[in-house]
């Protein structure tokens, strides 16, 4: 399924919505490794940690996020809204 990029804003569907998920949290850890705390609660690495079952810390957490999203990346289509909608 592909990742729509319209006049309105990018629409994910189907298996890029797993990738957009595993982007969001790559970024978040990353945020988390140089000091900065995404949200209130528990830190996301953890729960990546948990989620995922990865062994270590921070920063093997998000060497796992950067490999996922490197292996996921060439798998996503994009296409491009083409209507001219000016008259």
């Amino acid at each position: 399924m592909p990742i729509h990029h319209g006049k309105g804003g990018t629409s994910f569907t189907g298996d890029s919505v797993q990738y957009f998920r595993i982007c969001t949290l790559k970024s978040a850890v990353g945020l988390e490794l140089h000091g900065i705390k995404v949200r209130r609660g528990p830190v996301v690495w953890r729960a990546v940690k948990r989620e995922f079952s990865i062994s270590g810390g921070k920063q093997e957490v998000y060497a796992f996020l950067c490999a996922e999203v490197e292996r996921l990346q060439p798998l996503q289509e994009h296409t491009e809204d083409t209507e001219d909608t000016q008259s």
